[in-house]
C-alpha cells in the first residue's frame, strides 16, 4: 500500500512516473483500465489523453470526436463520481458516447473525478471496470487513499507525459468521420459483427483486435479461435489469435 502511494505521488510531480503509476494503480484496484485526460478551457478542446489497458485501442476516437459529445467528464469534480450514478439508463441509451465508445471498449462503468482545475486547464482521471464486473469495496478504499497524491500535480507534469508518450491529440482533420471495422470471431463457425467500430488508424483497429484476444482468452470456451478484422470492404486487416 505504501509503495503504491509513493508511485503516485512521484507521477504527479514527475512525468516519467506516470507509466509505473497507471499499472500499479489499475493492478492493485483489479480493474480494467484508466483514462488521464486533459482538457484545454479556452479552446474546449482535449489537448491530450491516455487511454490504459481495456481502453487502450480507443484513445483517438474518444480525442478526435467522442470528448465533444461526452455528458459525464463535465459532471466531474473533486470527488469521485460513477457514471451509473451520475446519469440515468434512459440518458445513456441514447448517448452516442456511451453506446458507440464507452461500450465498444467493454467497459461498463466509470469511477472519475477532475483532479486539477486550473484557469487553463483541467485534469480529469478515470478509473474503467469492464462489461460484466462491478468495482469492488478495495476500489473504494483505494481512491480515497491515492487521492491527495493525485490532485497535488499541476497540468504541466501531466501534459508533459501524455504528449512525451506520443498519446493522441487532436489534428487539422478533427472533422473527419474515420473508417468502419469489423471484428469476426472464427472458429471453424464465424460469428460476425454487424455493425463494426469506427477508427482513423488501421493501426487502432488492430490494436482493438488484440484488447477484445486478451478478454476472451480469460474464457477457454474461445481458445483456438481468432478475431478476424476486416474493413467496410471486407477485405482482410488481420487475424489475432485468443490464447492465454
Amino acid at each position: 500500500m505504501s509503495s503504491l502511494v509513493s508511485t503516485i505521488h512521484d507521477a504527479a510531480v514527475s512525468p516519467e512516473a506516470w507509466p509505473r503509476a497507471l499499472a500499479t494503480l489499475t493492478d492493485a484496484m483489479g480493474v480494467a483500465g484508466a483514462a488521464l485526460i486533459i482538457s484545454n478551457k479556452r479552446t474546449r478542446n482535449v489537448d491530450a489523453a491516455c487511454f490504459s489497458d481495456l481502453s487502450a485501442g480507443f484513445t483517438s476516437d474518444y480525442v478526435r470526436h467522442y470528448a465533444a459529445v461526452d455528458p459525464y467528464s463535465p459532471l466531474l469534480d473533486r470527488s469521485w463520481k460513477k457514471l451509473s450514478e451520475c446519469l440515468p439508463d434512459r440518458m445513456l441509451r441514447k448517448s452516442e458516447w456511451y453506446n458507440d465508445f464507452v461500450l465498444s471498449c467493454g467497459v461498463r462503468d466509470i469511477l472519475g473525478a477532475r483532479l486539477v482545475d486550473m484557469s487553463s486547464h483541467r485534469v480529469i482521471f478515470g478509473i474503467h471496470e469492464q462489461i460484466g464486473r462491478t468495482f469492488s469495496d478495495k476500489v473504494d478504499s483505494l481512491v480515497d487513499l491515492v487521492a491527495i497524491p493525485l490532485k497535488t500535480g499541476r497540468p504541466a507534469p501531466y501534459r508533459a507525459f501524455l504528449l512525451k508518450n506520443s498519446c493522441i491529440r487532436p489534428t487539422r482533420n478533427r472533422g473527419s468521420v474515420g473508417s468502419r471495422f469489423y471484428f469476426h470471431i472464427v472458429n471453424g463457425s464465424r460469428y460476425p459483427d454487424e455493425t463494426g467500430s469506427v477508427f482513423y488508424r488501421t493501426g487502432d483497429a488492430v490494436a482493438h483486435a488484440f484488447v477484445l484476444a486478451k478478454e476472451l482468452a480469460q474464457d477457454d470456451s474461445w481458445h483456438g479461435s481468432s478475431i478476424l478484422v476486416t474493413d467496410d470492404q471486407g477485405q482482410e486487416i488481420t487475424r489475432v489469435e485468443i490464447v492465454r
